[in-house]
């Protein structure tokens, strides 16, 4: 073996003391930020309480909180449940109105939600659990990607076989569901707005509400009404974002289910600690635990839908969103003029006002 030179042998001893340092710092990091952590639980436990806003399938949003009070013994949870419309509109409302009630808002953004990100609606922070997700789940530090939902169309499997069921969007304006067909309303929900959007502005389908009011579709409310009028029977077959499928496939429903070869697009339900919360600590501790490996994994299960951490399990009974034809990112679609253009005309065309 050559053997080394003086100096060679001082720059060793030197980058070897160089790599001790370094280590020490990175170990007093690691240390200095477990216990800022430990101070904001400390801190979310005096709080005593989160307040969640979300677009969480309504029959597991409290399952899913117990999970998080059993983990998090002393915080309790409240929580509203509503479509993405409607809570984007009560958020920005009640900001605007200086009445801060909600500690964390999970909902599918459109534009007004990222204009929001501008005005202050959300805290700037770094979750810890952020180093187990890919970049792109990351919004500036404000705003992290949990979960992913897909427009689908179902079908009552004991009323419809599935030779017969509809299997392109186009299906759906067939007489021969007329009266038989449900969805939930543009005016309900972003992510109609961005499917009727690529259902008229990329398959050129053209004018869906007077279509659909012509086959005597009916409204419900939201993806778990929607899907509970389809097990009823009081409807044969559906459009529905996917929120409560794999869940009520897992119980065994009789429910048929196609994302269409021409396409479908996604959405995707983003979490922000609101900048004003009342109870911002606790707010941190809810989206925080909702990254972890359990939080996931409890989201997976009551929430229904794919989540976006590294190595998480994929849905038991639906396809993963690679595996699927065409899915086109709904946010891209629409701007707020062709939203407002949309549930303009859906509202004026079913009368409602």
């Amino acid at each position: 073996m050559k053997r080394m030179t003086p100096v060679q042998r001082l720059f060793s001893a030197a980058f070897g003391m160089l790599g001790i340092v370094a280590g020490s710092a990175f170990t007093l990091e690691s240390a200095a930020a477990q216990e800022d952590w430990a101070k904001v639980v400390e801190a979310a436990k005096a709080e005593g309480v989160v307040v969640l806003y979300s677009t969480l399938q309504p029959n597991g949003i409290e399952p899913l909180l117990q999970k998080f009070r059993e983990a998090n013994p002393g915080i309790r949870t409240e929580q509203i449940r509503l479509g993405s419309n409607p809570l984007i509109e009560r958020f920005s409302t009640e900001f605007l109105a200086n009445r801060h009630l909600a500690d964390v808002v999970i909902t599918f953004p459109d534009d007004r939600v990222y204009e929001g990100m501008k005005q202050g609606w959300a805290l700037e922070w770094t979750p810890p659990e952020l180093v187990n997700f890919p970049a792109e789940v990351n919004n500036g530090n404000m705003m992290f990607a949990l979960q992913n939902v897909r427009e689908a169309i179902i079908w009552n499997k004991t009323l419809v076989p599935d030779a017969e069921a509809p299997k392109e969007w186009a299906d759906l304006f067939d007489p021969k569901w007329k009266g038989r067909i449900g969805m939930n309303p543009p005016w309900r929900s972003v992510a109609i707005q961005q499917a009727v959007a690529f259902w008229e502005d990329q398959l050129k389908l053209g004018d869906t509400a007077a279509k659909m009011k012509e086959n005597g579709v009916r409204f419900f409310e939201g993806s778990g009404g929607i899907i509970q009028a389809v097990i009823r029977g009081d409807v044969a077959v559906a459009e529905i974002s996917d929120i409560p499928l794999n869940p009520l496939l897992a119980d065994g429903a009789p429910i048929g289910f196609v994302y269409p070869k021409s396409g479908t697009t996604m959405s995707i339900n983003l979490g922000f600690v609101a900048k004003k919360a009342p109870h911002p600590n606790a707010g941190k501790v809810l989206l925080n635990w909702l990254m972890t490996e359990d939080g996931q994994k409890q989201l997976l299960e009551y929430g229904g839908l794919s989540v976006t951490r590294k190595g998480a399990p994929a849905l038991s009974h639906l396809p993963a969103t690679p595996d699927l034809s065409n899915v086109v990112d709904g946010a891209k679609l629409v701007t707020p003029e062709r939203q407002g253009e949309i549930v303009d005309h859906w509202r004026k065309v079913f009368g409602v006002m």
